[in-house]
């Protein structure tokens, strides 16, 4: 499990560590931090993920490899949108700690040239560190779930992995590829079967925890082979026998499907990260996927939540005082203007210990106005 993250001269951070846990949330106003995050772990995974290098080789070449800065998990610009401009050093460094490994850094050291600052790649050290990166990355599955999400289509497209390792897409844009093909057969984790469930399909599980948020909705998936697309109706079995388009229907169900989705089909020591789960919610099912994505974190898959959402964070805390997470395995990050982090803790009864300057203090701010 990821335990920690070290960002060294990388895009808004001079030198800051930020701690990982079960589940990570990572809270703040906007162009905080945040998503820098996010992306320097998907940065990480896409290194590895694109090498197609085996573990000889970084002994065989003391060249330093080729970074690709976009790819298929992370489109981040050239190099000068990575690199710290507050900083008079000329590289940046990405750190991850493994509690598996403690005595072990995972480490990427990408070598900044301001003279090709445009270009579209890096160069990395070919060392030891990066060695044991590749080791360690290479072995765990990643799912990302970003803030822009495909939402309600006519048409979905088809995924070109046909395996139960393919994920849902960073746009959530192969859930019902996901749903479709692999509707029939049971999640991984029997740990995450919603209660009293008749059956542990993938299918069923997930629409009795979207009922769980938004009570009485039925899918359908159907395949366009002709054109290697999919369609879903989605319909209220309580009042209505007809599916109907994703379009006639409430965004928050779209919106909210592939991150379920994508933790169903996750396993024992996946990562899960979610940018903005909150989206197109009512306050009551953004809390009670707060506790979802606790329950998640909780049975083996480590969950990181990028969030704007007071209701999903009480959720969490709900969760932890329920005893469906430990708080230990709770860790609260909020940024503020000047990129630095602060780790609020939270008890066993869900209580927080510190409340920085605009972490999820609005409603106060605003009623003490209104008073």
């Amino acid at each position: 499990m990821i335990n920690y993250v070290r960002l060294e001269r990388f895009k808004c951070f001079l030198d800051e560590t930020i701690p990982i846990a079960n589940l990570t949330i990572l809270a703040g106003a906007n162009n905080t931090g945040k998503s820098s995050v996010i992306q320097s772990l998907l940065l990480l995974k896409q290194t590895v993920q694109t090498s197609g290098f085996k573990r000889s080789d970084f002994y065989d070449i003391i060249e330093p490899w080729t970074i690709l800065i976009n790819g298929p998990l992370i489109h981040i610009g050239n190099a000068w949108d990575i690199f710290c401009q507050n900083s008079g050093a000329d590289d940046i460094t990405i750190s991850l700690g493994i509690s598996e490994h403690p005595d072990k850094i995972s480490k990427l050291k990408l070598l900044y040239d301001v003279k090709n600052s445009g270009t579209h790649h890096m160069n990395a050290e070919n060392n030891g560190d990066f060695a044991i990166l590749h080791d360690l990355l290479s072995e765990i599955r990643f799912s990302y779930v970003g803030a822009m999400r495909t939402g309600a289509q006519l048409l979905y497209p088809t995924s070109d992995e046909p395996t139960w390792n393919m994920t849902v897409g960073n746009m959530g844009q192969y859930t019902i590829h996901c749903l479709h093909q692999f509707g029939k057969e049971k999640i991984k984790m029997s740990k995450l079967s919603y209660k009293g469930a008749k059956s542990q399909t993938l299918s069923y599980q997930t629409e009795q925890y979207m009922n769980d948020f938004i009570p009485g909705i039925f899918f359908q998936y159907n395949k366009i082979t002709e054109a290697d697309f999919f369609t879903m109706g989605i319909r209220d079995y309580e009042n209505s026998l007809e599916f109907f388009r994703p379009t006639n229907v409430g965004f928050g169900i779209t919106y909210c499907l592939p991150i379920v989705v994508a933790a169903l089909m996750s396993g024992p020591g996946d990562v899960l990260i979610c940018e903005n789960p909150e989206s197109h919610l009512h306050p009551e099912a953004q809390s009670r996927l707060g506790m979802f994505l606790a329950r998640v974190a909780d049975a083996g898959i480590q969950v990181i939540l990028e969030t704007h959402s007071d209701h999903i964070l009480n959720g969490i805390r709900i969760a932890v005082k329920k005893g469906i997470i430990k708080s230990s395995a709770v860790a609260i990050n909020s940024f503020d203007r000047n990129h630095s982090v602060s780790t609020p803790i939270i008890d066993e009864n869900g209580r927080i210990d510190l409340w920085p300057k605009g972490f999820f203090d609005q409603i106060e701010i605003d009623l003490m106005e209104l008073l």
